[in-house]
């Protein structure tokens, strides 16, 4: 089974856009995003990036949860500057020789569903993943589709990612993906069975990354 990683939004995923994979029960991560101005959507107007710190919790094999705070970065003036977003991940299949793995999900859940505060990043998902073993690395194909939900959905249509992890070096991977808006390419690492890192050119141009730490509970 490939590792799983924390995706840009925060929730387990490939770059920018999520996966069915689920980590292993009990796993707890928290994290520090960088998130280019470039590629926010509304949420600045595309004048400040932004540092995103998060909290995710795999309770149960099927249901993950994550909170994510979003500040922006440099802005003058006492004007509103962070963004809280609540999410959640539910796994209806697991991954089977045949079958791929299904999972639905959604970003900013309380305030899409409340109608109150500001919503900058909400998305409401379902996605296929499944891996292939050749030659004893691992290849996952991922496909999804964003529906188009709430005031602000950072993903809206279909989704796509493939990710490789070498046999001589099981904690890369390679990933390529298009998050319905442009291709993205990067790499994910795991050091020490703990700290999580990754690293991508978003829209081919610009740098977005992440650091994380996994704790198993």
């Amino acid at each position: 089974m490939a590792i799983s990683g924390q995706s840009l939004p925060g929730p387990t995923g490939l770059l920018n856009i999520p996966s069915a994979d689920m980590q292993k029960d009990g796993t707890f991560f928290s994290g520090l995003n960088y998130l280019n101005k470039n590629y926010l959507n509304s949420y600045g107007e595309n004048k400040y990036n932004c540092l995103a710190y998060y909290f995710d919790m795999t309770f149960l094999p099927f249901l993950e949860i994550n909170f994510r705070s979003t500040r922006l970065q440099n802005k003058e003036g006492s004007g509103y500057t962070v963004d809280r977003m609540f999410s959640g991940r539910l796994r209806l299949l697991k991954e089977k020789k045949y079958f791929p793995s299904i999972v639905i999900g959604g970003n900013d859940l309380y305030t899409s569903v409340s109608g109150s505060g500001n919503q900058y990043f909400g998305a409401l998902y379902a996605v296929f993943t499944k891996h292939f073993n050749i030659y004893k690395s691992d290849l996952g194909l991922t496909l999804g589709y964003g529906i188009d939900a709430f005031r602000n959905n950072q993903i809206k249509g279909f989704f796509a990612g493939i990710s490789f992890r070498p046999s001589f070096l099981k904690e890369l991977s390679i990933i390529i993906e298009h998050d319905t808006m442009c291709f993205n390419a990067g790499a994910t690492l795991l050091l020490f069975n703990h700290l999580y890192l990754f690293a991508m050119a978003q829209g081919m141009e610009v740098f977005s990354g992440g650091i994380a730490y996994r704790i198993y509970l």
